[in-house]
C-alpha cells in the first residue's frame, strides 16, 4: 500500500492541469506559426522544394508535440491507476480527466482493464 502525502495531491492535481493545459498551448502555438508560414510563403512566391521541407518539418513537429501529449496522457492514466488501486487515496479531483465515482472505485474492474493496470503499474 501507498501513502499519500495529502498535502501534495493538490500540488500534483494542478501541475497535472497545467502541464496538459501546456502542451495544448504548444500545440496551438504551432498550428498558428503554420498558418502564418504558409501565409507568408503564397505571398513570398517561394518554390515547392523550399515550402515542402518548411511545411513539412512544421508538421512533423506537430506529431512529435502530440507523441508528448499522449505520453502526459499515459501518465495521467498511470496516476489513477495507481489512486484506484489505493483505499485510502485521496480523490482525483481536479484531473483532467473524470474521476471515478465511489460507487465505480468499488465496482470491479473488467478483465482487460485490470491486466492493463497491472501491466502498467510493473511497467
Amino acid at each position: 500500500m501507498y501513502k499519500f502525502d495529502v498535502a501534495s495531491i493538490p500540488v500534483l492535481q494542478a501541475d497535472t492541469q497545467a502541464a496538459v493545459a501546456a502542451a495544448d498551448d504548444a500545440l496551438l502555438t504551432n498550428a498558428v506559426l503554420l498558418s502564418s508560414i504558409l501565409q507568408t510563403a503564397k505571398t513570398a512566391n517561394l518554390p515547392i522544394n523550399v515550402t515542402q521541407d518548411l511545411y513539412g518539418n512544421m508538421v512533423e513537429g506537430s506529431v512529435k508535440l502530440l507523441e508528448g501529449r499522449e505520453q502526459l496522457r499515459k501518465s495521467v492514466r498511470m496516476m489513477q491507476a495507481i489512486s484506484k488501486r489505493n483505499p485510502d487515496a485521496p480523490e482525483a479531483l481536479g484531473c483532467p480527466w473524470d474521476p471515478p465515482s465511489a460507487s465505480a472505485r468499488q465496482l470491479k474492474p473488467s478483465a482487460n482493464e485490470d491486466a492493463l493496470d497491472r501491466r502498467k503499474l510493473t511497467e
